[in-house]
């Protein structure tokens, strides 16, 4: 019987674990100063979640998530659209250019908000993957929602994808998920936080965020875990790689989410953020890297980020929020990393800041 060519890649991987070495952590000489209020930033919406890609007209293209600001932190459940900037620089400032995938109707899985945009291409395609939220209830229009509707809602999460030929689409949505949550299993409540690898051959890992429980049952377990999915196409089907228990970190259990996936220098490398102490005391972002995305070790260092920040008029500052790390490569290689960022005075924008490149060996 001939195996399907996404499953032979994945033997191929697990057969060989001798090529496979540390890559080494590409953030360990830390981060350039970052750009004074930020890289993408809106008058009447709160900017998440920015993922940036270079265009052939040299314009680099943020993927973003945007809602009211009169709204609150909370309405990204209710409210969150995917949203289209652009800039001559990767760290910005970018400029708004569109909505890319707009409420569409309570009918839809994706039909209330669209957010967590997680941006490739291949073959010539742009491929959006993304979470997609619906629910019952009236979106709210002037003021947050309320405890029992944000659960609702955030019960509704699910990742999806979109393609497009351009960053400006027109963007093809599917009518259903590409990954539902098992009701009774360890990712029984929600998939969302997609981070994607699409392999020469057009086949995708994907890795994903879940929750053991929903609400209401889920404000006695926060636990947040990775799981790994594989197709052997964009579309899908998708097939669960670790369907027994979620992904560990050098055998280390540990509450995690934000996830970047990316495949380089013979193995599979992701950097996310750790939601307590056991992977990374002293920091909040982690890399880890696998041969074959199931079995991850912690990188050494495995320090990413912390929370320390510093700007380009050489202020240091402690953020109070610095998540959805996102990837841009240049050239093969990453160069920066947009963050979705909330400073000490309150501000929320997303800023890409740039990866300090590691200082020469000493002769």
């Amino acid at each position: 019987m001939k195996l399907p060519s996404f499953l032979m890649s994945l033997a191929c991987l697990m057969a060989f674990p001798v090529f496979a070495q540390p890559p080494g952590n590409p953030f360990k000489s830390g981060w350039e100063p970052a750009p004074v209020g930020g890289s993408f930033a809106m008058d009447d919406h709160i900017v998440w979640c920015g993922s940036v890609i270079r265009h052939d007209d040299g314009k680099y293209y943020m993927f973003a998530s945007r809602w009211p600001k009169k709204l609150g932190m909370s309405a990204w459940v209710t409210n969150s659209e995917v949203v289209l900037a652009s800039s001559d620089k990767p760290g910005g400032p970018y400029r708004f250019e569109q909505v890319l995938l707009p409420a569409r109707g309570a009918e839809y899985w994706d039909g209330r908000a669209t957010h967590n945009p997680n941006i490739h291409r291949h073959q010539g395609e742009y491929v959006l993957f993304y979470t997609g939220i619906r629910y019952d209830f009236a979106m709210p229009a002037d003021k947050a929602p309320d405890r029992a509707d944000y659960e609702a809602a955030w019960n509704h999460k699910r990742i999806g994808v979109a393609t497009a030929k351009s960053p400006q689409g027109p963007w093809k949505r599917l009518d259903h998920p590409i990954l539902e949550p098992r009701p009774g299993h360890w990712d029984g409540a929600i998939t969302s936080n997609p981070a994607a690898v699409i392999h020469e051959d057009g086949s995708v890992l994907l890795l994903y965020k879940s929750a053991p429980v929903p609400y209401p049952a889920r404000n006695q377990n926060r636990l947040l875990s990775f799981g790994l999915a594989r197709a052997a196409s964009i579309e899908g089907p998708y097939h669960r790689l670790n369907a027994d228990a979620p992904l560990r970190f050098s055998d280390k259990n540990a509450s995690v989410e934000d996830p970047y996936l990316w495949h380089a220098d013979g193995v599979y490398q992701m950097v996310a953020k750790a939601m307590d102490s056991r992977l990374v005391p002293t920091s909040h972002g982690f890399h880890a890297w696998s041969k074959d995305g199931l079995e991850w070790k912690l990188s050494e260092p495995a320090e990413a980020y912390s929370m320390s920040w510093t700007w380009c008029d050489g202020r240091t500052v402690t953020l109070k929020k610095r998540e959805r790390p996102q990837v841009l490569f240049e050239a093969g290689k990453p160069t920066h990393v947009a963050f979705a960022t909330t400073t000490p005075e309150g501000e929320i924008f997303n800023t890409v800041v740039e990866i300090k490149k590691a200082s020469p060996p000493s002769r």
